[in-house]
């Protein structure tokens, strides 16, 4: 039984030979598609521009996609240490310490809160002379504590920009003008207006192939079968779908990252609702607060709070706020003694 992906009826003049050589050229020079009771065309201008020349080229824009998918990632890995804080392994540690007893997951979070100090208050200052170096915007936002949040959101960017750009790229290489053809073909399906009709996807398709037979080039029409498009179909309406969710979540989450980092009102939300938490901590003022908040973790603080939340949760997350506070107080302190 012949496996290949496309086979096409030939003429009984045809040796076994001659139908395997048929084959192997209507798959890598494309075939082209028409309703099964339209006359071919004569001019074969008009048969290229119904020519599909999607379905060969199927593994390998699956695995580009999934590479482009993984671009961001690879970007946010290899930049994110630039900015001084590494997020990752920071936030690993705030996971492992909940397994931690009292005092080791104490040392953990000190460490944590030592490292996120550090970074913060220190290192923009040990930078200030490398403004010149390729990642100078990062460089010059760790100054106002705010690297790993600028880098985050334009890591989100790169994601929007990513979805909506394979969406194109999915319109163009199947060879579709409409950028809601999988609106379309869901509602021929929910129609029943077949392939046969639409011309999605089709699964019967035409060939056209010269053959040059002692110096005489012979021209042969033959009718294929795509079986390999049965599937294509629902993979790439599956993608069609998913792309579209993806991007919709995609840029709601860039919104919603934006909005919490930029609006003040919203840090002081989220860390006051950490440390009003804290026993012996309720009467915190404002003014302390927003100088906690705003001078001493700035946004990458901030934003370390909030992934230790999501990650880890809200046990790590209230004690790291916690210890974060308590040096605030002894670092404020010992400047009074010091003046």
């Amino acid at each position: 039984m012949n496996s290949f992906p496309i086979q096409c009826w030939v003429p009984a003049t045809f040796t076994e030979p001659m139908e395997q050589y048929t084959e192997n050229y209507c798959w890598v020079q494309n075939t082209y598609f028409l309703p099964l009771h339209d006359y071919i065309p004569h001019n074969y201008a008009e048969r290229e521009n119904r020519q599909i020349g999607y379905y060969q080229w199927v593994p390998f824009v699956l695995a580009l996609e999934a590479l482009l998918f993984y671009v961001p990632t690879i970007v946010w890995r290899l930049l994110s240490w630039q900015s001084g804080i590494h997020v990752q392994s920071l936030v690993q540690m705030a996971c492992d310490s909940r397994l931690l007893d009292l005092e080791s997951r104490n040392r953990a979070l000190q460490t944590i809160a030592t490292n996120v100090e550090e970074a913060l208050h220190v290192k923009h200052q040990v930078m200030s002379g490398n403004r010149l170096k390729l990642l100078n915007l990062i460089i010059c936002t760790r100054s106002s504590g705010a690297a790993v949040t600028f880098l985050y959101i334009s890591v989100k960017i790169l994601y929007t920009v990513n979805i909506v750009g394979q969406i194109f790229l999915l319109n163009t290489f199947l060879g579709n003008r409409s950028k809601w053809y999988g609106l379309q073909v869901l509602n021929d399906l929910m129609n029943g207006r077949e392939w046969e009709e639409s011309g999605h996807f089709p699964r019967v398709t035409l060939c056209d192939f010269e053959v040059k037979v002692l110096g005489n080039v012979h021209r042969h029409t033959v009718q294929c079968v795509l079986m390999i498009n049965m599937f294509n179909e629902k993979i790439f309406l599956f993608l069609w779908f998913w792309y579209f969710l993806l991007a919709g979540a995609t840029v709601c989450s860039l919104f919603y990252w934006i909005y919490i980092s930029v609006v003040p009102s919203r840090q002081l939300n989220f860390v006051g609702k950490y440390l009003t938490g804290i026993e012996g901590y309720k009467m915190v003022d404002s003014q302390s607060l927003r100088r906690f908040v705003f001078h001493f973790l700035r946004q990458d603080g901030v934003f370390l709070l909030r992934m230790v939340a999501t990650h880890a949760g809200e046990l790590p997350c209230y004690e790291l706020a916690k210890t974060l506070w308590n040096n605030y107080c002894d670092n404020k302190e010992g400047k009074m003694h010091d003046v």
